[in-house]
């Protein structure tokens, strides 16, 4: 598997919200939790 470094711009709240609902204290692992969350999501469809 091949590793590719990402970045974005999201606002503050957003991010707070992320945390908040992936439990993760870390923006980088909260985005990569949701991130693998909608990818199984749409797995499913």
């Amino acid at each position: 598997m091949k590793i590719i470094h990402v970045q974005s711009v999201l606002p503050e709240e957003d991010i707070i919200t992320l945390k908040l609902k992936t439990g993760e204290s870390s923006t980088k692992e909260a985005i990569s939790k949701a991130v693998y969350h909608y990818l199984d999501y749409k797995a499913e469809e």
